[in-house]
């Protein structure tokens, strides 16, 4: 199977892997015992965390360790609304969040938060006149993701912290998981960031959350009071030995690796331009092309080139399974045959120039394949 869905999830490090296998092995210890052995796990511990912040140029930040990017979403929105909530009720979200963020925030309606969405731009960014004339007294949270799941679409999260300096109880959260190694963005001044390790060549089950201001945050979790008492839970010190050597490694490799996948972006846009029933998202971050059969549904897409040993998907792999058009394509205004003939590409650093000539192969077959269904 040739691999183009690693937006969903990509394959760990080899060195990732030894790592967690290393540390299992020597380092199984608790690292909140107080004996010899758990302290040196303690030690170990420590150094990563301090790795990773100084990996992400984050070093004024703190960093708890989760077990995902949907746990360190539900502990930014739930811990600082819980705080928030006596100076104000609104929230401000973009029209592309995943719904690790949408289904959060809609739940915090029931607390009597009100959710205002920020208007999207033809390239896929969010409006930042439009989040200016949304912004007032009772707004005290603002949660934007960094680069979008679904088309590759970049937010300006520089200039979003720029406008908010001047609303100093507005918490702004920002959903990295898709960005790391993707995308060169200054986090500098966002108040808590989430990631998950399996989305750059990490281990499944360890995420993490930059807090900038940690005496702000109240945890969601009660228990033995591990990760600053924000996270309770023994720590995952495998799972965070491996994702610390794999963001090294993948922001080590990332121009090369987004260099020679920006080429093969175009590549793939290129050879299905002319199709008259094919329709292409704007090109934004180099590692994801969406593209509909307009007519056709996507889960027969997905399923005809799987027969032709390509992986891709529809959507979002956390919601692709939902019958409900796509926020994010909605919010670019396509129409609703548009949609549902959606298949999103992704590729990653394993990603070879014979993979794409195959699935450029793939693409044109089921588009012959699947003749007057569309239109």
């Amino acid at each position: 199977m040739i691999y183009f869905d690693n937006a969903a999830t990509t394959a760990p490090y080899k060195e990732a892997l030894e790592t967690y296998m290393t540390v299992s092995e020597k380092y199984f210890f608790n690292t909140a015992s107080i004996h010899q052995s758990g302290k040196d796990a303690a030690r170990l511990l420590e150094a990563a965390r301090k790795q990773m912040l100084d990996l992400m140029e984050l070093k004024n930040y703190d960093l708890v360790f989760t077990a995902s990017a949907t746990e360190s979403n539900n502990i930014a929105i739930q811990s600082m609304l819980r705080r928030k909530k006596q100076f104000g009720k609104t929230i401000l979200t973009s029209e592309l969040e995943h719904p690790s963020i949408v289904n959060v925030l809609e739940e915090m309606k029931q607390d009597g938060f009100n959710v205002k969405y920020i208007d999207t731009k033809q390239d896929g960014t969010v409006d930042l006149e439009h989040l200016k004339t949304l912004l007032d007294s009772d707004v005290v949270f603002v949660t934007v993701m960094a680069l979008n799941n679904i088309v590759g679409s970049v937010q300006p999260v520089r200039e979003i912290t720029k406008i908010l300096k001047d609303y100093p109880k507005v918490h702004f959260h920002v959903d990295a998981t898709q960005a790391v190694g993707k995308a060169d963005i200054d986090y500098n001044g966002v108040d808590t960031i989430s990631i998950s390790a399996h989305k750059f060549n990490g281990v499944k089950g360890i995420g993490g959350l930059f807090i900038r201001d940690l005496a702000t945050m109240k945890p969601v979790l009660y228990g033995g009071g591990h990760e600053y008492n924000v996270r309770s839970g023994t720590v995952n010190l495998p799972g965070i030995a491996a994702m610390a050597k794999a963001l090294r490694l993948t922001l080590g490799e990332a121009r090369e690796v987004n260099k020679r996948l920006s080429q093969f972006n175009m590549k793939i846009r290129e050879s299905v331009e002319e199709m008259e029933f094919i329709r292409l998202q704007p090109k934004a971050a180099p590692y994801i092309v969406n593209m509909s059969f307009v007519g056709a549904k996507g889960e027969v897409v997905v399923n005809a080139l799987s027969k032709r040993g390509i992986a891709v998907s529809t959507t979002s792999a956390c919601a692709s399974k939902l019958a409900t058009l796509n926020e994010t394509l909605l919010a670019l205004d396509n129409e609703d045959n548009v949609i549902e003939g959606s298949i999103r590409i992704s590729m990653g650093r394993s990603t070879t120039a014979d993979d794409v000539k195959q699935l450029i192969t793939a693409l044109k077959e089921v588009y012959e394949e699947l003749g007057d269904v569309l239109k």
